[in-house]
Parts: structure tokens; C-alpha cells; sequence
């Protein structure tokens, strides 16, 4: 008979780890540096405990892999009362279990290769619009132009809507919604959000309900919003709750990846130099192609290390629903869970120069679970296919077509809806043709 193993809470910090943790929040500018200090001091699982805010974070390996496949059916994705579930209410992102998976199985086809390719001319011409909105040796807010790229690629390739003449009405009410669900005072205490039905949050929902109505009037087929609406048989809001989840977490996740891309390639123009002398070699000034693209391992290196330094989802917020076991670690019911992949993307036991831009080191191979960009289990990133095509193609037109110089001192990350670059960060275009 096996002995009984003895779980426990997860240990807290000591007061020396807070003053570490604090010190590189101060140099880094961002907190989540500051739990790397944490967790070397108190291990892969722990307890943060702040006045007015409690969590168990989560930072190795093992542990995450744990949290996301074994114990998923305990750690929910449904953290109420945040914003984020407020705002998606019934939205795949916040829903789980077999709910979860029914929706899953709506959207998962209009994410396989086969669909999204054929979207891959709109991708290109996306990137071209940006390209030649470019003066030659303007300075431009990088962030700015990647996520009109994201948002007219989205809009016409999941739901069947003209980009680049709907991206320009959205995207200002979009911001609205990006604001509500960021980090802010509503993690210390639920009554300190806004409520968020007002102004420019009404307009969104009723902008997408308007979509709603009129593709049910005259179906298109073939979409996943046309999908949805024969799947919730007339359920407005089921749909507007889809709608709205992959409107946010589909294209502000792509346009960081490319943002952050564009703006590590400018910080380092002999690696950006090398990518487009391979890009230059494949393509001449063919227009890319998923199939023209296939193996070029110098392009592929930069999205991953891109990945591991600024991952759009930082940290995975989960609740327990119950008390579940971690490993040693028993996770209280009701306890707020916090798995930080930039943690593990960071850890110097994990890797070489962690902070440092490397793009060579994803040629080894191996990377396991210390590299979860897309997360695991059932909540893995379905969005995956359609941003990994969507970078390839657009990060290739843009080396094509233009040379990227740094306008900036040194690149900040700010924890908005995603992990973006600091608003202001700009890069100096040079167009090559």
C-alpha cells in the first residue's frame, strides 16, 4: 500500500525575496519581472500575498503543464467577477468544460490549414496597405500598424466582413474594450471597475449585433460568424458573446506577436538583416505564400524567440473551483491562480541569456514545456494556426518591403489586454521599394 502524501499549502515568499522582487520591478518597470525574484526565493509554486490581494502563482514547467492538463477540470478559466468575464460573459476564452469544448468544436474548422490558407492574398495585402501608408523614413508607432493588420485579417477571415472598410469603424471602439479588461485597480477589489456599459463599450456591442442581424437576414456561409448563428438558432447574444471574445482575443494577441517582432528586429539589425537576405533569396519580390515560406528556419527562429520574450498572455488567470492538488501543493477552492508564462519563458535555469534576443537557440529543438506561448491542454490556443500564418506572412512582406530603424532608447512592455509594447514606442521605416 503506498503512503499517504502529505500536501500543503504552497510557501510565501520571505520578506528578502520582496525586496529582490521589488527592486527589479523598479529597474524593469514591470511586475512581471518581479515574480522571477519570487519564485527563486520560494520555488516553482507560490503564494503571493499583497494587502488586498491574494494569489498562488505558478512558474515552472511540471507545475504549469499540471495546471493546464491534469488539474484543468479544477482550475477554471472562468475567474468572475472580472472584467474580462463580465465583458465576454458566455465567450469560449471564459467558458469550460463541455460547454467549453462545444464551442470548440464550432470553431475549430474554420481554423485548419485548408480554410485559413486561402486568406493568405488578404493577409499580404493587409501588410501592403500599412506599407504604403509608410512615408519613407517616417517614424511610426509599430503597435499602431499591426494591430490594423490583425483586425482586417480577423474580420474578413473568420467572419466574412470587408476589413479594411469595417477595421477603421471598430478599431477606436475596440480600445474601450482592450481598457476595461487590462490589469487595474479591479484586482484589488471588485468595486473598483467601471462598469463598462456605457459610451464607447454600447457602440461596440451594438455595431456587432447590426453584423448579427444582417447576416441572418442574408446568410453568407462559410464563416464562423454564419456558424455561430445557425449553431445558437437565432440566440443573439450567444452569438454578440463570440463575436466579441474572438474580435479581442483573436486579433490584439497577433498584433502584439508582430508589433513585438518588428520592433526586435529594429533593436537588432544584423538579425534582421540575415532574415531578409533569406526572405530576398526564397521570394525575390514574389508575393509570400504558406507554401513558399515552408522550412525557412531563419524567419521561424525570430517568431518563437519573439514568442518567449513578450508572449501576448503573460499570465493565465484560472480559479479553483474546488481544492485540487499541484504536485505537493494543495490549491485552496476559491483561490485566484496565476500561471505565469513569462516566468517560465525567463527562468536562467531554463535558459541561456534568458532576457537576451536570440533566435538561434530554437534551431537545438527540444524546447518541451519550458516554451508554452500557445498554453496547453483543453484551453490551448485555438486562434494558433491563424496567427502563426498571419505572422509568417506579414513579418515577410515587411522585410520585403522595408527596413525597420530604432526611434527608441530601449523597448518597454506595458500589461494592457495583452503584453504590448509602452504607447509612444516608435520605429523609423525605410521602404525598400
Amino acid at each position: 500500500m503506498k503512503g499517504k502524501i502529505d500536501r500543503r499549502a504552497p510557501p510565501v515568499p520571505s520578506v528578502g525575496s520582496y525586496l529582490r522582487a521589488l527592486a527589479m520591478r523598479l529597474r524593469s518597470g514591470t511586475w512581471l519581472d518581479a515574480l522571477e525574484a519570487l519564485r527563486a526565493g520560494a520555488g516553482d509554486v507560490f503564494r503571493l500575498e499583497l494587502p488586498s490581494f491574494r494569489a498562488i502563482v505558478i512558474a515552472g514547467p511540471a507545475s504549469i503543464r499540471t495546471a493546464l492538463v491534469e488539474a484543468a477540470s479544477c482550475l477554471r478559466s472562468r475567474v468572475d467577477p472580472d472584467p474580462v468575464v463580465r465583458l465576454f460573459r458566455a465567450g469560449i476564452l471564459v467558458m469550460d468544460g463541455a460547454e467549453h469544448a462545444y464551442l470548440r468544436r464550432i470553431a475549430s474548422p474554420f481554423f485548419r490549414p485548408a480554410a485559413l490558407e486561402r486568406f493568405a492574398p488578404a493577409m499580404v495585402r493587409a501588410a501592403d496597405r500599412q506599407i504604403e501608408a509608410w512615408a519613407d523614413g517616417a517614424q511610426v508607432e509599430i503597435a499602431e500598424a499591426t494591430r490594423t493588420i490583425a483586425l482586417e485579417v480577423l474580420l474578413e477571415a473568420l467572419f466574412g466582413i470587408p476589413g479594411p472598410t469595417e477595421a477603421s469603424q471598430l478599431i477606436h471602439l475596440l480600445r474601450a474594450a482592450h481598457a476595461y479588461i487590462s490589469p487595474g485597480p479591479w484586482l484589488f477589489h471588485p468595486a473598483l471597475s467601471v462598469s463598462g456599459r456605457e459610451g464607447p463599450l454600447q457602440e461596440l456591442e451594438q455595431a456587432l449585433r447590426d453584423h448579427i442581424r444582417r447576416r441572418r437576414a442574408s446568410p453568407k456561409g462559410g464563416t464562423l460568424l454564419d456558424a455561430w448563428i445557425e449553431a445558437f438558432r437565432g440566440d443573439e447574444e450567444r452569438v454578440r458573446d463570440q463575436m466579441l471574445t474572438m474580435l479581442i482575443a483573436g486579433h490584439d494577441t497577433v498584433a502584439a506577436w508582430l508589433a513585438w517582432t518588428l520592433i526586435l528586429l529594429a533593436a537588432h539589425p544584423a538579425v534582421q538583416e540575415r532574415a531578409r537576405a533569406a526572405v530576398d533569396e526564397r521570394l525575390g519580390r514574389d508575393t509570400p505564400s504558406p507554401k513558399a515560406l515552408r522550412g525557412l528556419e531563419e524567419l521561424e527562429g525570430i517568431g518563437w524567440e519573439a514568442l518567449r520574450l513578450y508572449p501576448p498572455i503573460p499570465v493565465l488567470n484560472r480559479r479553483a473551483a474546488a481544492s485540487c492538488a499541484l504536485g505537493e501543493w494543495t490549491i485552496p477552492a476559491g483561490a485566484r491562480v496565476m500561471i505565469s508564462l513569462y516566468t517560465l519563458h525567463r527562468r536562467p535555469d531554463l535558459w541561456a541569456e534568458p532576457h537576451a534576443f536570440r533566435p538561434e537557440r530554437f534551431r537545438e529543438g527540444g524546447m518541451g514545456s519550458r516554451f508554452l506561448p500557445f498554453g496547453a491542454g483543453p484551453h490551448t490556443c485555438i486562434g494558433a494556426p491563424l496567427a502563426r500564418l498571419e505572422w509568417w506572412l506579414v513579418v515577410a512582406r515587411m522585410l520585403q518591403r522595408a527596413v525597420f530603424e530604432p526611434a527608441f532608447s530601449a523597448p518597454r512592455p506595458r500589461m494592457g489586454a495583452t503584453l504590448e509594447p509602452t504607447p509612444g514606442l516608435l520605429v523609423r521605416i525605410r521602404r525598400r521599394w
